[in-house]
């Protein structure tokens, strides 16, 4: 049979019109694996600090513990940095693959660590890396999947972290921590082995000028069909009107436009948010955090695990729900509600009822869940609401400031919780919560169901009309 042949039998099944699908599923699921360690770089704190206390041959030291649980934030902040050139001038593919090598050599260090030093440096080199998938990976498959799933495919990495957090305290717990920690690289190298045989960003592609790569990828990721044409379409007749090589002075007139500057001020909202909400902060020091709250009533560990599967249950609701629910009023929902669950957390904590710890635990529960929608959704925006030509830089910034915030509340709680308690805690967490949310009833753009170039030319077609009727005046008074 020729070819043609197998590829009429093959339509003729469905086949053919589905195996877009598996590319697109395969380019969730390869960036997925790196957010899995990334996962485990965030949780692996929460059972490490414990077993290097009770390893005699690892000189611990209990005030390096915001530290060996900080610099991870610190470095992720970093990582985004380098990640946005790297994602926008190596691709969004090529990208995820440099980071592979440093990754598993950063679990390496941790496993072979013999002192403080070297955990630090380990922790800095994953954390380097964790930073630098966001926008890399984020920015892949938000431009390789179509609008329709892409509400669903953006949450995936939220999940996977989830997943991983899960992993990492499970495996952390019962097996020696050196193990784990090689244990813990084995994502990057299966995640390495897939993008091998994936292709690049169709959108990338085609913004370097390399227009025929770029409609043979968008082909292979996206098929054929009359959606697929008109975005197809929509993304060559842009690019028309964009330089292949941008200038240093385009680069700056886009960056410090208004509607790059107001994208700039809706993520940090979202990050504040999200961050500040404390939900992702539990996963650095949940034992700890959890005995205090709970003042030795309930297992630590255990609950701790119960609220990693509780996360992971979380996401993946939001992955099942994400494409029939308008994404800005659900987050807004999670974000408001969060801050009366905190407030009610806050109440119980001052008042302190006895007999009703079922009470606590339960306004514990609701919190992990609905913050957790929060982190998901507000990742899910960063993929999309910067323009094309920057896209890996403005995603690359974001993720930096998210980082930054992370950090600043990791490294504070400790001493806030030991200095003023876990009332001042929750209640700061509530307060910044709610003032994050007022701001973005008003600036959230709805970007479900959307295609990239749609969102862009929303957000950014008003100023560029403005620009261009200024300038036909110009010409009419010259």
């Amino acid at each position: 049979m020729t070819i043609n042949g197998i590829e009429n039998v093959l339509s003729r099944v469905g086949i053919q019109k589905s195996r877009p699908i598996y590319n697109q599923i395969f380019a969730t699921f390869a960036p997925c694996l790196l957010f899995i360690s990334a996962g485990m770089t965030f949780g692996i704190t929460g059972v490490l600090l414990p077993k290097l206390q009770e390893d005699p041959d690892f000189p611990y030291d209990r005030s390096y513990d915001s530290w060996i649980a900080s610099i991870s934030p610190l470095a992720m902040m970093l990582g985004c940095l380098f990640a946005g050139a790297m994602s926008d001038g190596l691709g969004r593919k090529m990208g995820q693959l440099a980071l592979v090598p440093f990754f598993v050599l950063g679990w390496c260090i941790m496993g072979f660590a013999k002192d403080i030093t070297l955990m630090l440096v380990g922790r800095f080199i994953t954390g380097l890396c964790t930073g630098s998938i966001r926008p890399n990976g984020m920015v892949y498959i938000g431009e390789v999947t179509q609008p329709e799933y892409r509400s669903i495919t953006l949450f995936c990495p939220t999940l996977a972290v989830h997943i991983g957090a899960l992993i990492s305290h499970i495996v952390g717990n019962y097996f020696y921590w050196r193990t784990s920690c090689f244990i813990f690289g084995l994502p990057n190298i299966l995640c390495f082995l897939i993008l091998l045989f994936l292709k690049e960003s169709p959108l990338w592609l085609i913004t370097k000028g390399k227009t025929d790569e770029g409609i043979e990828a968008f082909r292979l990721f996206r098929g054929e069909g009359e959606a697929a044409d008109k975005e197809l379409a929509s993304v060559l007749e842009k690019q028309k009107e964009k330089p292949v090589k941008m200038t240093f002075s385009e680069f700056i007139h886009i960056i410090f436009s208004k509607g790059f500057m107001k994208a700039l001020v809706t993520v940090f909202l979202l990050f504040s948010a999200m961050q500040l909400c404390g939900v992702n902060m539990i996963s650095f020091y949940a034992q700890d955090v959890f005995k205090k709250t709970f003042s030795g009533e309930i297992d630590p560990f255990m609950l701790m695990i119960v609220t990693d599967c509780i996360r992971v249950a979380a996401a993946a609701g939001v992955c099942v729900f994400a494409k029939f629910c308008p994404r800005k009023l659900t987050f807004l929902t999670c974000c408001f509600l969060t801050t009366t669950v905190l407030f009610a957390l806050v109440i119980y904590l001052y008042l302190q009822p006895s007999g009703l710890t079922w009470l606590a635990l339960l306004l514990m529960v609701a919190y992990v869940v609905i913050a957790s929608a929060i982190t998901s959704l507000s990742w899910s925006f960063v993929a999309e609401i910067f323009p094309g030509s920057v896209r890996g830089f403005g995603s690359g910034l974001s993720s930096g400031i998210s980082f930054i915030l992370l950090f600043v509340a990791v490294k504070i709680t400790p001493g806030v919780m030991t200095n003023y308690g876990d009332i001042v805690m929750y209640g700061g967490f509530a307060t910044v919560t709610l003032i994050a949310s007022v701001f973005l009833c008003f600036i959230l753009p709805e970007t479900n169901g959307k295609t990239l170039q749609d969102i862009e030319n929303s957000l950014y077609k008003k100023k560029n009309q403005n620009e261009s009727n200024a300038h036909q005046m110009q010409n009419v008074t010259v």
